[in-house]
């Protein structure tokens, strides 16, 4: 014989189908009716379900019914978030954003900049330009430097003068401290392609020319 319960189980079972499972597997309120109807004509007139166990199951069957709704309810607004943060980000699209990497993109014609944090007053801030392939490229120097941002860009050119290949280059950036040498996190410019819609309730991603994808929460400036 079918209990009330096992409707409540059928229910919360198809509050995590498909909507083509929903079709056949959820029941309406009309559904549950006949079923309650012919539990209570099918029991056993010797032992008939008492009251609270009666109740129990109906309330059972509430509580999967009102999880179901949520959870679609959830979906719902996930799904509108999602939207309207992919439709504030798509603005973004063909400008620039600074993001914290040791890897920036040169085009061949335009300067890669970059920004490099500095904690504390430094006696001199150097930085290197690498290959892919680990070859040292260029080298700046950048002098002694207060706390704080320090901004720089890179022409392209390496230490003989000659015009580098467009493509990807890693930067390390080093001070002084007291006679010791500290490597020092880079945020790099890097202009947007385009905007993808994040999974799983993530926020988008950026798709940046020569580097990739990054979350929108790496954004540090905008230009």
């Amino acid at each position: 014989m079918t209990s009330i319960s096992d409707v409540a189980n059928i229910v919360n079972q198809g509050s995590t189908a498909t909507k083509e499972e929903k079709k056949s597997n959820d029941l309406g309120q009309d559904d549950f009716l006949k079923l309650m109807t012919t539990q209570l004509q099918n029991q056993d007139p010797f032992k008939p379900m008492d009251d609270g166990q009666f109740i129990a199951q109906m309330a059972s069957f509430s509580t999967a019914s009102g999880i179901g709704e949520l959870q679609e309810s959830f979906k719902d607004l996930a799904s509108a978030i999602n939207g309207n943060q992919l439709l504030q980000f798509s603005s973004l699209v063909d400008r620039e954003v600074m993001v914290n990497s040791d890897t920036g993109f040169y085009d061949g014609s335009n300067e890669m900049t970059a920004s490099i944090n500095v904690p504390a007053s430094s006696s001199s801030l150097s930085v290197n330009i690498y290959s892919q392939a680990g070859v040292l490229v260029d080298s700046l120097e950048l002098g002694p430097q207060a706390p704080g941002d320090v901004s720089f860009a890179w022409d392209g050119l390496d230490s003989d003068g000659n015009q580098v290949s467009p493509g990807k280059y890693v930067i390390k950036a080093e001070t002084n401290y007291g006679g010791t040498i500290t490597a020092l996190d880079t945020n790099v410019m890097a202009k947007v392609e385009s905007i993808s819609m994040g999974v799983g309730g993530r926020p988008p991603t950026l798709n940046l020319q020569g580097l990739g994808t990054m979350s929108t929460s790496g954004i540090a400036q905008i230009r």
